[in-house]
């Protein structure tokens, strides 16, 4: 995100602050139902397996959040963390739980010349990304029938959270989120898309997919 384009470039920034361990918010994203292949093809009981088409990406189809950017909302228990492996001794999901400092006894700490002592330790080497300059999460969480239930029934509701409609109606950009208007007229917007991902990242991916499919392709006739 911002001027970045690379998780290297971001990687790079994180190592001259001296960040070990970097924290993505966030969110299951809502799969934008215009890109999902019909939902006739697996409909059963008033409910539907949202699919995303082979010629889509999971990038693109997923690209619509309920909160808008940059997400403001505490998600602390769906975080996600990138960190360096030779300072986080053990990660449990969503936590680094022990990293070379915490483990370090006070006279190791005292004489390290680079920590400070306290009886409860917090960890003072950790970043919170900033959405709109640094890096954000896109969570691609599929989403399955159970899901869907009565789902046609949900949707009409324009609702901006998590749950009650699993399946996306973006905003157009620009508009000012309201109720009072309808996706097609029938379903309400719940969702907004992230810009960058949307004219910058998806067609790079794009891109990169077309020409590893066309080396694949060059390599299987030359071995033919």
């Amino acid at each position: 995100m911002g001027e970045f384009s690379s998780m290297g470039e971001v990687a790079d920034e994180l190592d001259r602050k001296d960040v070990k361990v970097a924290v993505f918010k966030s969110s299951p994203a809502k799969p934008r139902f215009d890109l999902l292949e019909s939902p006739k093809k697996t409909a059963e009981a008033g409910a539907f397996t949202p699919t995303v088409p082979a010629d889509e990406t999971f990038l693109h189809t997923y690209n619509c959040n309920w909160e808008q950017f940059p997400r403001q909302k505490d998600l602390s228990h769906r975080r996600k963390q990138m960190y360096r492996a030779d300072y986080v001794k053990l990660h449990y999901v969503h936590y680094s739980t022990i990293t070379t400092v915490s483990q370090m006894s006070e006279m190791e700490t005292r004489s390290s010349g680079r920590e400070s002592w306290l009886h409860r330790y917090v960890e003072r080497h950790v970043h919170e990304f900033d959405e709109m300059k640094e890096s954000t999460m896109l969570h691609t969480k599929t989403k399955v029938a159970r899901n869907m239930l009565s789902w046609e029934t949900r949707c009409r509701q324009s609702t901006l959270s998590e749950g009650t409609c699993h399946v996306g109606f973006p905003f157009p950009k620009g508009m000012k989120p309201t109720t009072s208007m309808k996706w097609n007229d029938r379903y309400g917007y719940n969702c907004f898309l992230n810009e960058k991902i949307e004219d910058y990242w998806w067609p790079k991916l794009v891109e990169a997919v077309k020409r590893r499919k066309e080396g694949r392709s060059n390599a299987a006739l030359q071995n033919e």
